[in-house]
């Protein structure tokens, strides 16, 4: 730990560190949110975030989280009844880039009901087309987050959605290094390959600008996410053979829903 500290230290004090901080955060927002960025800010040429990129999910999922929820939680304000509002919510986010997510979640879904294994079950998973077993898993992420969010709307969304989104995507991250990726093609191939011990801390480190939000819900969306995702992704390992970008989207799914569980349980004893 010590030395990943220095390591990024060192970083950090280097010249440029924050212009590359500025492209990484880009290319991680433009692939998980379809929320556009002003042409003068984007690189030149665009590509796949490095595995270094990733560790900014979290901030780029957190900052998603509340600017999705912002409509929705005003709708509530404006009179719309709290459960119409919190599913206008979910559509929003998935329709502005949580659907990216979703889609790995169906396909895991999809998956695992196959009962199949190794390269099999990897075609199961990487077919276009969604089965019973992913449309099942899809409307129960949807109901779930939308009953998760609490009531009242306003302020309280904000926090839990910007928590969630942040604190569920380092899920993600911990997948992403517990993970091996044995195939020669994919779009996850260079950020598992490249996600390491080191890649890891620096997610930890941005997810910690989440905490003054709730302190207990971080520290509880952490633990669950992190313990949930790592199961996920050893499981992953042996029954796929290795950790894709749908078992990394998967555990961003997994990670969110439980860190809204833990923001419900500190708003409802505050």
């Amino acid at each position: 730990m010590t030395v990943y500290a220095g390591r990024f230290a060192d970083e950090a004090a280097a010249a440029g560190f924050a212009a590359g901080l500025r492209r990484q955060f880009i290319s991680v927002w433009t692939l998980i949110t379809g929320i556009p960025v002003p042409r003068k800010l984007c690189p030149q040429n665009f590509a796949l975030p490095t595995a270094d990129a990733v560790t900014l999910m979290p901030v780029a999922g957190g900052l998603f989280g509340a600017l999705a929820t912002v409509v929705p939680a005003l709708s509530v304000w404006a009179g719309l009844p709290d459960p119409a509002a919190a599913w206008f919510a979910c559509g929003l986010y998935t329709v502005l880039g949580w659907g990216l997510h979703l889609d790995g979640w169906g396909d895991l879904w999809d998956g695992f009901g196959s009962g199949r294994r190794g390269d099999e079950l990897r075609r199961v998973m990487k077919d276009p087309g969604t089965g019973v077993f992913g449309v099942a898993g899809i409307v129960l992420a949807l109901a779930a987050r939308a009953s998760l969010l609490p009531e009242g709307g306003g302020a309280h969304w904000l926090t839990v959605c910007a928590l969630g989104g942040s604190v569920g995507r380092f899920g993600g991250t911990v997948a992403a290094c517990v993970g091996k990726y044995p195939w020669e093609k994919g779009m996850a191939r260079d950020i598992v390959r490249g996600f390491g011990g080191y890649q890891l801390f620096r997610s930890f480190v941005f997810t910690c600008l989440m905490f003054p939000l709730a302190p207990f819900a971080w520290i509880a969306g952490m633990i669950l996410s992190a313990a949930a995702a790592a199961a996920l992704a050893a499981w992953a390992n042996g029954r796929l053979g290795g950790v894709n970008g749908d078992v990394i989207g998967a555990s961003s799914v997994l990670g969110e829903l439980l860190t809204l569980a833990a923001s419900d349980i500190y708003i409802a004893g505050h």
